[in-house]
């Protein structure tokens, strides 16, 4: 059996790395009223909390949402916080964003294979 080497430990901490930044939540540039698309999920942040939000729509002093485990068309559920309590907006895909980790992963496995068998794995 090969021997690990510190390169081969350096590709698969980068890969580790690389996993734990999969929901590709981010700050959008600017948030103006209007209605984000119905399934865009929305963490509004507000006094360290974080709400999860879908469904998402903006006015000049609210934002409103219905939460992200009940159905999108449940408007009873809709909640509302004023504009000026919300520290700041984060929209993102967590499905997507669990689907390319695995294939991350599963690329990161192929290429430690590669490079562990590039190294001597002759048949024998």
């Amino acid at each position: 059996m090969p021997a690990i080497t510190l390169r081969t430990l350096r590709v698969v901490l980068l890969f580790a790395l690389t996993l734990s930044c999969g929901a590709g939540w981010h700050q959008p540039a600017v948030v103006g009223p209007g209605t984000l698309p119905a399934r865009q999920q929305v963490q509004v942040w507000q006094h360290q909390t974080v709400l999860r939000w879908h469904a998402v729509q903006v006015t000049a002093d609210s934002i409103t949402g219905i939460p992200f485990v009940q159905p999108i068309d449940c408007e009873g559920c809709r909640v509302a916080v004023p504009q000026a309590s919300v520290d700041s907006l984060r929209v993102g895909n967590p499905v997507a964003g669990f689907w390319k980790s695995v294939g991350l992963g599963a690329a990161g496995l192929v290429a430690l294979g590669v490079i562990i068998c590039s190294k001597g794995c002759a048949p024998d």
